[in-house]
């Protein structure tokens, strides 16, 4: 009711724009301006509380046990998917080595292939390759043993990641194995940008510094030596500084690690439900139903949802369908809670007079540009959340309307939004198997608030079972988890070297200034758009490294009020900000709703795609949107062999044995049978085309004649009816396609399989491997519409990282140089030599 509404005064506010003639269209571009802007004038405003928030250094334990609960999660995700991997991966199943470069690699490996008789056509096709980003050794090696190869592989990186054995090339063999896969083959696409996003996230940070088998033999080390702080002695765990009992000072048993990496998995985890949230604009989910029909899908139920929707009666699963929707769309909410505590930890300087009203003004901008987005998008909940952020931005405040710190502990708090999560993640767990991305979702919580708690956990755990006699770190058996490492070591850095603010606003300008001018030009072709792209960004970075390099050479003193160390020096602080502001604009402009009024999605996508595919972070949420299904599908799966005998091959969710009760684990065949039965449907072709390359394989060689593919459609019943019999009893039968093994292209076996299985060659003019019309066939057709600067951007950018790799190594030396200096001067807080 509250959601029709909400609904319905959005299209009066829609209907009164086009009322008052004004381009919709228009009107988004300038508020989206408008947003930018303010955004941009905030950002100056607050960058000293924004570097001491994201370019600290802190607690290193709750993203470690983030990285084993996600290891796990993503280790049963990799099984889970294990009996699909020939299927998904391999020349052997769905698609052929030439059809998975054609349709999933044909930009990158333009320079490969087809019509050239195999191999890259000559060295600029490797760079171009090498550039592009979509990386996969299973282009190139995709036979089922490699595959498999490959599998093992993956298994092993996620059981050294979640052992914290060699923690980040873990992380990074996991991250390009499990997106190596993905690019060559995705059918089974189910949360999968879960586990890619998150690693890749995961491999940029430190999370191996605690609760790892690496810290143990780096502690063990250490100890051997007398360099280890440990409980009872000096520094409490915490580390000590250089004494005349310990000249080179004692290390810390947790060293502090960057704060930035847990940033974005926190921006990631709000992306991911907010993005989920807003895709969930249907009928059924303004009426309350999507959740009564979601628990009648058989392709996830995991017991009979019939049964609980009937004894639950409607509206209890209204209200939890209107909850749900409404906190995944609010659920970035918990960012501007947790802004709010960390700004009042930090003791970064108050702004005072005119900057303290400027960035009220920028932040009120902002949320009245967020309004009228909304409004514009038909959302008048959105609205109201721009009208909520308002009102924090310039009321809240100490002794006015609001208290930003009594709401960053209340409706803006954490442990209500973590809570509300775990209790539907929970549910969604009884009732439903989607898979385990669903918890290594939930596992980023323990980034998001709730890290304290799990080390306090962690601490109750290990002390039971030291009383147990069982094994246990002495830190661990305590009544009380020592502390991370002293901030006040003088090992860590806290010099005052700071971006100016005019530095920082040029740079925004730049990147404003390049993305409108690549929107404006010719689309055709659209790379013409990057360029201009590409050099706006580059530019803004060598500005901000020049000015930075110049502002940390005239830094002298340590930062005042600095109550965290930096996790970096200068150059590594400038270019850890830069990698945080260009991935936060890249998922932005990535997650730009889709419609007429906004034409321009589609141009500003392009601009960042090359970013997202090198990160493989493209974001796709949109489970059960705009809604859930009101029927059951399944495919029937027909084979019918050289001597005409029909075969079913069984694949179809009515028969009894293949909806088992309880659902325990999950089938990805599922998703790939939900794919070809309607959300993907042009995958249809290919698995049938797979399916008669199969059965010659299974029967030496022998072909069948035909292969048809149908759609089994059952209809749910409606709210508050009851569900008679089975609901397959009546289900309608409808065609996918027919295909003939003999003369459908990439449907008969291949001379490499041939001799791969011992089967003789096939009649000559019998393998068909027919490309659509228009198709390029040769390296110089390819050359006209490929990118000839996608090299160069790639080395300007490896360029920028080599400026930032010597400014690093600047700072490191003349880090040390001071740290030399204390102790020669005799300063006790001398450095601390940690190995």
């Amino acid at each position: 009711m509250g959601a029709s509404v909400l609904s319905t005064i959005a299209r009066a506010q829609g209907s009164a724009l086009a009322a008052a003639a004004i381009d919709p269209a228009l009107a988004t571009a300038l508020a989206l301006g408008g947003l930018v802007v303010a955004g941009l004038a905030w950002i100056v405003l607050h960058r000293e509380a924004l570097r001491r928030v994201l370019l600290a250094a802190v607690d290193p334990r709750p993203l470690a046990l983030f990285r084993i609960a996600f290891g796990v999660c993503l280790l049963i995700g990799v099984l889970e998917a294990w009996p699909l991997a020939g299927y998904l991966y391999s020349d052997e199943g769905l698609l052929t080595s030439a059809a998975a470069i054609e349709l999933y690699g044909r930009e990158a490996l333009a320079g490969y292939g087809a019509g050239e008789g195999g191999g890259f056509a000559d060295l600029g096709a490797v760079l171009r390759y090498l550039a592009g980003g979509r990386w996969s050794i299973h282009f190139f090696f995709d036979d089922p043993w490699t595959v498999a190869a490959a599998q093992w592989a993956l298994v092993a990186a996620c059981v050294g990641l979640v052992l914290g054995v060699r923690t980040r090339t873990c992380a990074v063999i996991a991250w390009l194995l499990l997106a190596g896969m993905l690019r060559r083959g995705d059918a089974h696409w189910g949360g999968e940008q879960v586990y890619v996003s998150f690693l890749f996230l995961l491999m940029l940070g430190r999370a191996g510094e605690a609760f790892s088998v690496d810290n143990l033999r780096r502690c063990r080390a250490l100890r051997g030596r007398g360099l280890l702080s440990e409980p009872g002695g000096p520094g409490e765990g915490a580390g000590a500084p250089p004494s005349s009992e310990h000249p080179q000072g004692l290390a810390a048993i947790y060293r502090r690690i960057p704060a930035w990496p847990q940033a974005l998995i926190a921006v990631q985890l709000a992306i991911c439900y907010a993005a989920n949230g807003w895709a969930k604009s249907g009928a059924l989910w303004e009426s309350g139903d999507a959740l009564y029909y979601a628990l009648h899908l058989e392709t996830y139920a995991r017991v009979d949802g019939s049964t609980i929707a009937l004894s639950l009666g409607t509206w209890p699963l209204r209200l939890a369908t209107w909850t749900v929707v409404l906190w995944e769309r609010l659920f970035p909410l918990v960012l501007v809670g947790l802004w709010i505590d960390a700004r009042a930890r930090v003791a970064a300087a108050p702004r005072l007079g005119r900057a303290r009203a400027l960035a009220r003004i920028a932040a009120l901008l902002a949320a009245l540009a967020v309004g009228a987005l909304a409004v514009l998008g038909e959302s008048a909940l959105g609205g109201l959340l721009a009208a909520a952020l308002a009102s924090v931005a310039l009321l809240g405040g100490r002794g006015l309307l609001v208290d930003r710190a009594r709401l960053a502990r209340t409706i803006l708090a954490p442990r209500l939004w973590l809570g509300i999560g775990v209790a539907f993640h929970l549910v969604n767990l009884l009732l439903f198997n989607v898979g385990m991305f669903a918890l290594a979702t939930m596992s980023a919580y323990l980034v998001v608030g709730a890290g304290p708690w799990a080390i306090g956990i962690v601490q109750r755990i290990g002390r039971r079972l030291s009383a147990l006699g069982a094994p246990v770190a002495p830190h661990l058996s305590r009544e009380r988890a020592i502390d991370a490492e002293d901030p006040a070591l003088p090992h860590l850095h806290r010099d005052d070297a700071a971006l100016p603010a005019w530095a920082i606003a040029a740079a925004g300008v730049l990147l404003i200034v390049g993305l409108v001018a690549a929107m404006s030009v010719d689309p055709a072709p659209s790379y013409r758009m990057r360029w201009i792209w590409h050099g706006a960004t580059l530019l803004a970075a060598i500005l901000v490294m020049g000015v930075g390099r110049r502002a940390a050479r005239r830094a002298r003193g340590v930062a005042p009020g600095l109550t965290r160390p930096w996790a970096y020096g200068p150059a590594g602080r400038t270019a850890a900000a830069g990698v945080v502001a260009y991935h936060l604009i890249a998922l932005t402009i990535w997650q730009l709703p889709a419609g007429p009024r906004w034409p321009f999605r589609k141009v500003a996508r392009g601009l960042v795609d090359p970013w997202l595919e090198l990160t493989f972070t493209r974001q796709r949420w949109q489970m059960f949107a705009p809604d859930p299904p009101r029927f059951n599908r399944s495919v029937r799966t027909t084979v019918i062999d050289g001597a005409g005998v029909r075969h079913d091959l069984r694949t179809e969710l009515a028969l009894p044995d293949n909806r088992p009760r309880p659902y325990l684990w999950p089938d990805r065949r599922r998703k790939v049978d939900e794919a070809i039965a309607g959300q993907r449907p042009d995958l249809a072709a290919w698995h049938a085309r797979a399916l008669c390359r199969r059965w010659a394989l299974d029967h030496r060689g022998d072909p069948a004649r035909t292969v048809l593919l149908e759609r089994v459609v059952a209809p749910m019943p409606a709210p508050g009816e009851a569900r008679a019999g089975d609901p397959w009893a009546n289900a309608n039968v409808e065609p996918i396609l027919a295909i003939g093994c003999a003369s459908e292209p990439f449907a008969q076996l291949d001379p490499e399989l041939r001799r791969r299985h011992d089967l003789p060659p096939a009649p000559p003019g019998t393998i068909l491997t027919t490309w659509p019309e228009g198709q390029d066939k040769t390296w110089a057709a390819r050359v006209a519409r490929i990118d000839h600067l996608t090299p160069l951007w790639t080395t300007l950018a490896l360029g920028l990282v080599l400026g930032f790799a010597r400014w690093s190594r600047e700072d490191r030396r003349r880090h040390v140089e001071q740290v030399r200096a204390q102790r020669g001067s005799g300063d006790t807080k001398g450095a601390v030599r940690d190995t």
